[in-house]
């Protein structure tokens, strides 16, 4: 039997530099865009990441995508 995996939710993680704490280390918050197409390409992705990310006034420090799935068997 095969299997399939269905992306059924998607969501746009963008990290953005929110200072540096008492011993130097980074600071980040993160921002969850859901509602993310399970078919968007990934090139068109990190465009829209960018143009979020582009809204603050830090920098970007991270981009990623978290997807949920189904897994059946045919």
């Amino acid at each position: 039997m095969a299997a399939v995996m269905n992306v059924t939710k998607r969501t746009l993680n963008v990290s953005i530099l929110r200072g540096q704490d008492a011993e130097g280390n980074s600071v980040t918050k993160s921002y969850v865009y859901s509602n993310v197409k399970p078919d968007v390409e990934p090139a068109k992705l990190i465009a829209v990441g960018k143009a979020l990310g582009g809204l603050f006034d830090n920098e970007i420090t991270g981009l990623s995508v978290t997807e949920r799935a189904s897994l059946i068997e045919e």
